[in-house]
C-alpha cells in the first residue's frame, strides 16, 4: 500500500455513521492471560463521544511513515499447522460475528504478545464501496468493487497518572480517582491490503508504534508473514557496520567516510533507472564503502560485519539507509547540524596541536540572531 491508499482508508474512518462499521473490543488482563470483558456492536450503536474515541484510536494505527511505522507484509508460514492467510480470510469473512474465530485470535495474541500490563484489542470490520477514480486522478465515479477488510489494533491499558483535580460538589482540589486509560495502539494490522485501490489477499499492512520494537512474534507467528525491518532498524544496522569498520582501523576519518557514504547514496538514488527500490547486499556495501574511502584491504571487514548482522543473503534498502535530513556532528560539549549539500564546508584540522572541527562563517550566518550584528560591528571598527 502507498501513502495515498492508506490515507483513503484513514479518511474513511471519519464517516462513522456508515452502518457497515462493526466493532469488537476485548479487554485482556495481561498478567493472567485472560479475557476480562468483551463488546461486539456496530459503531452507530455507540454514544457519539464513545464512537469518536474509538475512531481516534483506530485512525492512529493508520498513521505514521511507510517503512518506519507502517510496513507492507507478505505471507510466509503457517500458524500452528493452520495457514495464517486462510485464518485471516476467515476472520474477515466472519465480519466479526463468530466468537469461535475471534477466540482463536485472542488466544494466539495472549500467548504471543510480549508486554507488561493489560491491553485492549479493538477490531473493526468494514465494507468500503470503493469509488472509481477518474482519468484526471481527482473526480470519482461509480464503484467497481466493495473492499471488505478487518482491521485490528492492540492498545496498552494503564492507570492514569496521579494528579490533583477539582471536585465540584465539595468545591475543593483533591487527588483524583485513578482509572484505567486506553492508550494509542502499540501494534495493528489491516487485512487484506488495499493495493492499487483493490483487495489484495496476499498482503497486509502492519503498524508498529516504535520502529525499534515491532513485535516480530506477532508478524511471524500470528500473521504468518515475512519479518520486515523498519527504516529505523535498517539505518541503525548500517551505521553499526560503518562504526565497527572504522573503529577497527582508527586512522580513518569518520567525518569524511560518513559524508562520502551519504553523497554516494544520494547519487545512487538519483541515477537509478529501476522501477523498484535499489538494495545493497554485502558486496554492494563493500563497493559503497570502497567508493567512500575505505581501502581495499579492509573491505573483507565490511562484508564480515554486514553478514554478521544480516546473514549471508541479507540486504538493506538504499533509500532507507540514506539520511534524509542534515549531517549532524556531536561531541561532549557541542552539536553542529549542517545541510547535506553544504557538508563539504566542514573540515577537521589540527590547530595548536589539537584536532578541531572547522566551520567557515560568512556574513549570511547567524548564531541565535547575534552573529550578523557582531560581524557588522567588527567591520565598522576595522574601517
Amino acid at each position: 500500500m502507498n501513502n495515498s491508499e492508506i490515507l483513503e482508508l484513514r479518511k474513511r474512518l471519519k464517516f462513522c455513521d456508515d452502518a457497515s462499521f462493526k466493532i469488537e473490543a476485548c479487554y485482556i488482563i495481561g498478567s493472567e492471560k485472560r479475557i476480562q470483558s468483551r463488546m461486539n456492536t456496530y459503531l452507530t450503536n455507540l454514544e457519539e463521544s464513545d464512537r469518536h474515541k474509538y475512531l481516534e484510536i483506530l485512525k492512529k494505527g493508520l498513521s505514521g511513515v511507510l517503512n518506519r511505522n507502517l510496513l507492507n507484509l507478505s505471507f510466509k508460514r503457517s500458524m500452528d499447522g493452520e495457514d495464517a492467510q486462510k485464518f485471516l480470510l476467515e476472520l474477515r469473512d466472519s465480519e466479526l460475528s463468530s466468537s469461535e474465530v475471534l477466540d482463536k485470535m485472542y488466544d494466539k495474541i495472549m500467548q504471543l504478545y510480549s508486554t507488561v500490563g493489560n491491553y485492549l484489542i479493538i477490531s473493526l470490520y468494514d465494507a468500503y464501496d470503493v469509488p472509481r477514480e477518474g482519468t484526471d486522478g481527482f473526480s470519482q465515479g461509480e464503484s467497481e468493487e466493495v473492499f471488505r477488510y478487518v482491521y485490528t489494533c492492540i492498545c496498552p491499558v494503564n492507570l492514569a497518572k496521579a494528579a490533583l483535580s477539582y471536585h465540584e460538589d465539595e468545591n475543593v482540589f483533591a487527588a483524583r480517582i485513578r482509572d484505567w486509560v486506553v492508550e494509542m495502539p502499540d501494534v495493528g494490522f489491516l487485512y487484506p491490503a488495499f493495493n492499487e485501490r483493490s483487495s489484495d489477499v496476499n498482503a497486509l499492512l502492519y503498524y508498529c508504534k516504535d520502529p525499534l520494537l515491532i513485535h516480530p512474534e506477532i508478524i511471524s507467528d500470528l500473521l504468518g508473514c515475512e519479518e520486515e525491518m523498519t527504516s529505523v532498524e535498517e539505518n541503525r544496522i548500517f551505521k553499526n557496520v560503518i562504526e565497527e569498520v572504522i573503529n577497527e582501523v582508527p586512522e580513518y576519518d569518520t567525518f569524511g567516510v560518513v559524508r562520502s557514504v551519504q553523497d554516494n547514496l544520494t547519487e545512487m538514488l538519483e541515477d537509478k533507472v529501476f522501477s523498484y527500490e535499489p538494495t545493497i547486499d554485502k558486496k554492494g556495501a563493500a563497493k559503497l564503502l570502497r567508493d567512500s574511502g575505505i581501502r581495499e584491504e579492509h573491505l573483507p571487514i565490511v562484508e564480515e560485519k554486514f553478514e554478521e548482522k544480516l546473514g549471508e543473503n541479507g540486504f538493506l534498502h538504499a533509500d532507507r539507509i540514506k539520511e534524509k535530513g542534515r549531517l549532524e556532528v556531536k561531541g561532549d560539549n557541542v552539536k553542529i547540524s549542517v545541510k547535506q549539500e553544504a557538508s563539504s564546508l566542514i573540515e577537521i584540522k589540527i590547530i595548536d596541536g589539537r584536532k578541531c572541527l572547522v566551520v567557515p562563517l560568512d556574513s549570511d550566518m547567524e548564531v541565535n540572531g547575534i552573529i550578523k550584528k557582531i560581524t557588522a560591528k567588527l567591520e565598522e571598527e576595522e574601517e
